[in-house]
C-alpha cells in the first residue's frame, strides 16, 4: 500500500483529492462523467467537506492526475487520466487545468490549448472511452489503501449552472422559534463554525443597526466584523433564499457603519443553515458572494 506523493499532506487540495478519488473511480467503472457541481454535492452530502466554488475542484482533480502519473511510472504501464471525467455542466468538457494530462496521455498533434472546442471534444471522448474501459481501477484503490464507494453517485436533479431567482416572498412562520434561537445562540458561542478562530470573542445576538434592522449574530473580528444570518432546520427553500439576501444586507450595513467611523469597509456576512442548500440556491450564494455554513443543532 503506497500513497503517491501527490496525495500526501493535510492541505484542502490533498484531503479533497483523497476524498474525491473513490467517487471518480465509481463513475469510471459505471461509464459516466461527473460535473463540478455534482462533485461538490457529493462531497457535502457525504460529510467529506464543505461547499466550495466549483472551479476550486480543479486543484484536487489535478492532484489525482499527478498521483496516477506516479503510479503509471511505478507500474510501467499507461493509466488514463481519471481527472478528465470531471466536466463542466455547460459543454461536457473538462476545464483547462486537465489539458496537460490529456496531452501527456493522448499525445495529440497540437496543444490542447490551441484546439477548437470540437477538436478538444474529439480527444476527450476517446480518452473517456479509455477511462471507462480501464480494468485496474480497483487495483488503484488497493494500491492507495482506499475503499470503493458502494452507494453510487446520485443523478443531479438540478442543473449545476442553474441559479435560483430572487424570491420576494418566502416568509416562513419561523420568527423567533425555539429552533432558530438555539441555532443563533450556538453560533454566537462558537465562532469556529463560521470560519473564525476558536478563541475569537463571542458574537452579539440581535445586533441593532442604525437603520433599525437587526442581525441574528455579529462577531467583532481581527479584521473588522462578521455578520451572520441564521436559518434553522424548519426553514423552507424560499426562506433560505431570503436568508441569502438578508446576509447581503447585513454586509452592506456593517460596511456602511465602518465607513461612517472612517474605518476600511472590510465586514463580511455569511449564512448559517442546518441543511445543505439545493444546487440552485448554492449557485445563487456563489453569485452573491455569501459563504454558507451548515451546522447541526436541532433534530430533524
Amino acid at each position: 500500500m503506497t500513497l503517491p506523493e501527490a496525495l500526501q499532506g493535510d492541505t484542502w487540495t490533498k484531503e479533497t483529492a483523497r476524498a474525491v478519488l473513490p467517487i471518480l473511480i465509481w463513475c469510471a467503472k459505471n461509464g459516466r462523467t461527473i460535473t463540478y457541481g455534482q462533485l461538490d454535492q457529493e462531497i457535502v452530502n457525504r460529510g467529506l467537506g464543505h461547499h466550495v466554488m466549483a472551479v476550486q475542484y480543479g486543484y484536487p482533480a489535478g492532484a489525482i492526475g499527478s498521483a496516477l502519473i506516479e503510479t503509471e511510472i511505478k507500474w510501467g504501464e499507461p493509466i488514463p487520466p481519471l481527472n478528465a471525467i470531471v466536466v463542466n455542466a455547460g459543454n461536457g468538457l473538462p476545464g483547462k487545468g486537465v489539458n496537460y494530462y490529456l496531452e501527456r496521455y493522448y499525445e495529440p498533434d497540437m496543444n490542447v490549448d490551441d484546439m477548437s472546442e470540437d477538436e478538444k471534444r474529439a480527444v476527450v471522448e476517446e480518452i473517456h472511452e479509455d477511462i471507462f474501459a480501464y480494468e485496474r481501477w480497483d487495483d488503484i484503490l488497493n494500491e492507495y489503501g482506499f475503499f470503493p464507494i458502494r452507494d453510487g453517485v446520485m443523478d443531479e436533479a438540478v442543473d449545476a449552472d442553474e441559479i435560483e431567482i430572487p424570491n420576494r416572498g418566502g416568509w416562513s412562520s419561523e420568527g423567533e422559534s425555539k429552533q432558530h434561537k438555539k441555532v443563533k445562540e450556538f453560533v454566537a458561542a462558537n465562532p469556529q463554525v463560521v470560519g473564525l478562530p476558536r478563541n475569537n470573542s463571542q458574537g452579539q445576538t440581535e445586533y441593532l443597526f442604525a437603520s433599525g434592522d437587526k442581525a441574528d449574530v455579529v462577531f467583532e473580528t481581527e479584521n473588522g466584523y462578521l455578520g451572520v444570518e441564521v436559518k434553522s432546520i424548519i426553514s423552507n427553500d424560499p426562506d433560505l433564499n431570503r436568508g441569502l439576501f438578508q446576509a447581503v444586507k447585513y454586509q452592506a450595513l456593517l460596511r456602511s457603519e465602518q465607513k461612517a467611523i472612517r474605518r476600511p469597509p472590510t465586514a463580511r456576512a455569511v449564512l448559517v443553515t442546518e441543511r445543505s442548500l439545493p444546487v440552485s440556491l448554492q449557485n445563487l450564494a456563489d453569485v452573491l458572494g455569501i459563504a454558507v455554513y451548515v451546522v447541526s443543532v436541532n433534530s430533524a
